[in-house]
């Protein structure tokens, strides 16, 4: 049997997190190829009403929800959202700053728990119900909020650990 050692658990970590980074970016950029597919073939046919596409809009509908979405706990991760971080930057490598990112850490943690929550009894209660046109199950299109939901939960309670773990330097 092998046992892993702390540096190799680690390493195993980071390649999960890459993976991750890479599943979330582009399972994005394939929602948004799709979206720009569909949506200009819709503007297409309303000029030159050659087929009918009307089963289309389903499709738009479900690739937007799961890009905003997917794309949103891709940006969380790599913390590319916009914030406003003066006062976390003044802060930064105080005892007081440290505090603040745990305290920032913990508001986010529960924004994105009622947010988790909510959005999974969404998708619950859709269950049973179908698309109009493609009979496709609408709980695919609110999946995407508990899904997102609990991949930004890891990532804030890593931060939180971590901030947790930072030394501070200046009193």
């Amino acid at each position: 049997m092998t046992q892993f050692s702390r540096g190799s658990s680690q390493s195993v970590a980071v390649r999960l997190d890459r993976g991750l980074d890479s599943v979330l970016r582009w399972l994005s950029i394939l929602c948004l190829a799709i979206l720009t597919l569909l949506v200009s073939a819709l503007v297409v046919v309303r000029f030159f009403p050659i087929i009918s596409l009307g089963w289309a809009d389903e499709i738009v509908e479900l690739a937007f929800a799961w890009m905003v979405f997917l794309g949103t706990a891709a940006i969380w991760r790599s913390q590319e959202h916009i914030t406003i971080d003066f006062i976390p930057q003044a802060l930064a490598g105080t005892r007081a700053g440290q505090g603040l990112g745990v305290l920032l850490g913990l508001l986010a943690l529960g924004f994105l728990l009622v947010f988790t929550w909510q959005g999974w009894l969404l998708t619950v209660q859709a269950r049973g119900n179908t698309s109009p046109m493609l009979e496709l199950p609408r709980p695919w299109w609110y999946a995407s909020v508990p899904v997102s939901g609990v991949v930004m939960i890891g990532y804030t309670i890593a931060r939180i650990v971590k901030a947790f773990r930072r030394p501070h330097v200046k009193q």
